[in-house]
């Protein structure tokens, strides 16, 4: 895994992060769950940490559309990388 990385397994968070411009570095599977992987580390922390604020702001269609991807990414059981 990349040092200055986040990582979740919280599709609305991964769907957030990505709408917001974060790079999805890479997917894994553990197990069932699926992880989402995200650079820079200090970025996504801060943009979680207004999720559960309730501060984030982010634009519905791509905030859809990203949701949209990641769902894609599961079920055709790809991994992101790069």
């Amino acid at each position: 895994m990349i040092n200055d990385s986040y990582r979740t397994k919280i599709l609305n968070i991964a769907a957030y992060l990505y709408a917001t411009g974060l790079q999805l570095v890479d997917t894994t599977k553990e197990n069932s769950e699926v992880f989402f992987i995200f650079t820079p580390k200090s970025k996504a922390e801060q943009l979680v940490e207004s999720y559960f604020a309730g501060t984030a702001s982010v634009n519905p269609r791509e905030l859809f559309a990203r949701l949209n991807d990641l769902r894609d990414l599961i079920f055709s059981g790809g991994h992101k990388n790069g």
